[in-house]
């Protein structure tokens, strides 16, 4: 994959997918049911998922509007 910086107006980062890889075999897990939580803006800030057994928490942070981070999956 290649990536070309391309002048323009600068836009906003947001997640385009998420894709909860098996933490065993670092392949998508299809299995898992996933709760998203919002901010007062609209903006995704948390991602549960759930197998049934297990749950992970991926967690996105945003400055001045703009998605500047996201965490790994963690295993609660």
């Amino acid at each position: 994959m290649e990536f070309v910086s391309i002048p323009g107006p600068t836009r906003s980062l947001a997640p385009q997918a998420i894709v909860l890889l098996n933490a065993e075999t670092g392949v998508p897990d299809d299995v898992c049911s996933h709760v998203y939580g919002y901010d007062e803006t609209g903006k995704l800030i948390t991602d549960t998922a759930t197998d049934g057994i297990n749950t992970w928490i991926k967690t996105y942070s945003y400055t001045a509007g703009n998605l500047t981070g996201e965490t790994k999956w963690v295993k609660q």
